[in-house]
């Protein structure tokens, strides 16, 4: 019998269209269906809330986070001419909110019940500044030395795993690093935006892809043996760092809508 799962790309405020998509495939009969998630940046919020949770009760996150809650902690221009390269490391936006959400909303019993990987970007040392990430870049696209990680989050201890996922969501200069031990990691996008890799690794053998850009696409020839479905917005989403209530419910319903139109021309048959 062939292992379902779900991988969702990263893409900021866009992320509502996945549980639109989500949604969708509950009303298919799908989501039960899925046995792993994966997930890089906002899609690893996604994914740890799909997993735990119902479409409608994770769409609830996103209409209850007010676009005045993730903002500059202050004045962006005074604090660069004030900090200069401090204040790239520190983030010009405030990611507390969603830590406080992820709290609130997740079950512990239920997260440590799935197979649910983020993606991780590994940067410098605990104790150097931005200019350790781009070293770590360097190394990773130059000197082939792997700098992206896959943890699968139901294995390690609730809070560890919150702390996991907001370093998924990290993306550099936006919002501070996570440190964790004596490194620091950033948003995982920055090596894989698309986490197929873990679900490969775990034995799905059927991955559906939900896409926040038009123009991603997986490599299938690196997964022969896999059948990889891809999703992707009908329309652009916009700005990635509007969480703006009313624009979520908008990117809910079109990637409800695309999901639909996908499966109709595209039916699975497990």
């Amino acid at each position: 019998m062939s292992k379902f799962g779900l991988c969702l790309s990263g893409g900021g405020s866009r992320g509502s269209y996945q549980i639109g998509v989500a949604k969708a495939l509950d009303e298919l009969g799908l989501m039960k269906r899925v046995e792993a998630f994966a997930g890089t940046s906002i899609g690893a919020v996604n994914a740890t809330l799909l997993a735990t949770m119902s479409p409608d009760r994770a769409f609830r996150l996103w209409l209850d986070t007010s676009p005045d809650e993730i903002k500059a902690t202050e004045g962006t221009f005074r604090r660069l001419m004030q900090e200069r390269i401090a204040v790239v490391d520190k983030g010009i936006y405030n990611i507390a909110p969603l830590e406080r959400r992820l709290f609130a909303y997740l079950d512990p019993n239920a997260l440590a019940d799935k197979e649910i990987f983020v993606t991780l970007s590994r940067g410098g040392a605990a104790d150097e500044n931005i200019l350790g990430l781009m070293k770590s870049v360097y190394r990773h696209f130059t000197k082939k030395e792997t700098n992206v990680l896959y943890p699968n989050i139901s294995l390690h201890p609730f809070e560890d795993a919150v702390r996991l996922i907001l370093a998924s969501c990290s993306i550099p200069v936006a919002f501070p690093a996570v440190v964790e031990g004596e490194r620091k990691y950033y948003d995982g996008g920055l090596y894989d935006n698309v986490p197929v890799k873990p679900l490969v690794g775990c034995g799905c053998d059927v991955i559906l892809v939900v896409h926040l850009f038009g123009l991603e696409f997986v490599e299938r020839s690196l997964y022969p043996n896999v059948r990889i479905l891809e999703i992707r917005p009908s329309v652009p989403l916009g700005w990635m760092l509007n969480f703006d209530p009313a624009k979520a419910e908008k990117l809910y319903g079109i990637g409800h809508d695309d999901a639909i139109a996908y499966f109709r021309n595209h039916p699975i048959d497990f």
